[in-house]
Formats: structure tokens, C-alpha cells, sequence
């Protein structure tokens, strides 16, 4: 009878810590996920106020000039963006480092971002930032946490057109286009 109260003690303490174990593992995978993305923007594009796509290959061509010069460099620099998404719960975070556009003035850049509620991805997006005014900084990644990207939308008050520095090769093609368009003049 001793046998069998201890086999039965013994049994009912590994249910206790399989209960407890897995508590902690729901918990471990209801965790964000967090990590930083390196992304060069590689990438030029006119867009028209609209954030369309501006077909003139005249204005790209102005655009690549305008973000490769001294006091707009955005071609070819690389975005760190650290972020922290809870896909359960939809709490998130980012915000992207990048060097100051100006080459006078050395200066690394944070800007925090807001998520966009885009579906299909996780999107994040700062418009107007108060350390770059006249640009919209720009972040998504798949659910999967792959395939970052990073833009930049250089504002253009006295041109037809915007220019887009992006890592994206085709950034027309995806939800992140929509907001292109916003509060562009």
C-alpha cells in the first residue's frame, strides 16, 4: 500500500510540473519578438504627390542626383531599425538609426515609428518627424520577421514630385504604397 501511495505522489507531482512548464512555455511564445534590421537603400524612385509612381525618367534621374548630394545623402546609406512585435497581442514598437542626410553634420538620427496597420506585414512609418521635416521614414517586415525594408520619401515643396530612396526594388507593389500618398505636398 506504501507502493502505491508513493507511485501515486510521484505521479501527481510530474502532472504539477508539466502544468507549470507548459504555463511557461505558453508564456516564452507569447513573448514579443525583438531584433534590429540593417538595410542599405540602394533604390530611387520619383513619385508624383499622388505616391504614385512619377514615369518621367527625367525626374528619377533628378532624384538619384538630389539624394547623392552633400546636403541630402540618403543613396546607399544603411537604416538600423530595432523593433519589438507581440503578434498576439498587436502591441508594437520600432524605430530606425540612420545617418544624418547632411553631410556637414556627422549625426546618427533615431526616429521613432508608429505602426501603420497594414495587413499582410508589419509596418511602420514616421511622417514629418521632427528630426526630418520634410521626409517620411518608413519600415516593414513579413509576419514571418523576413525580408526587411526601409524608405525614405525626400518632400519636395517645389517640384511635381517626391523622391523615394528605398531598399525595395518594387515599392509600388505592396500596402505600404498606400502611404506614399499621405500629406504629401
Amino acid at each position: 500500500m506504501h507502493f502505491k501511495t508513493d507511485r501515486l505522489g510521484y505521479l501527481l507531482a510530474c502532472c504539477a510540473l508539466s502544468l507549470i512548464a507548459a504555463s511557461y512555455g505558453e508564456a516564452a511564445s507569447a513573448a514579443p519578438v525583438t531584433g534590429t534590421a540593417k538595410v542599405q537603400l540602394t533604390h530611387v524612385f520619383a513619385t508624383l504627390q499622388t505616391g504614385q509612381p512619377d514615369t518621367k525618367p527625367e525626374d528619377t534621374a533628378a532624384c538619384r542626383k538630389q539624394v547623392s548630394a552633400p546636403d541630402s545623402r540618403y543613396f546607399g546609406i544603411t537604416v538600423s531599425t530595432s523593433y519589438s512585435i507581440d503578434a498576439k497581442s498587436l502591441m508594437m514598437s520600432a524605430s530606425s538609426t540612420l545617418p544624418s542626410p547632411h553631410a556637414t553634420k556627422p549625426v546618427v538620427l533615431t526616429i521613432p515609428l508608429s505602426a501603420l496597420g497594414l495587413a499582410g506585414q508589419y509596418a511602420f512609418g514616421a511622417f514629418r518627424p521632427t528630426a526630418l521635416p520634410d521626409d517620411y521614414v518608413l519600415f516593414s517586415i513579413g509576419l514571418d520577421f523576413k525580408a526587411a525594408k526601409s524608405s525614405v520619401l525626400v518632400l519636395n515643396s517645389d517640384k511635381d514630385y517626391n523622391c523615394l530612396v528605398t531598399s525595395d526594388p518594387s515599392p509600388f507593389k505592396g500596402g505600404l504604397s498606400t502611404k506614399l500618398g499621405a500629406d504629401q505636398k
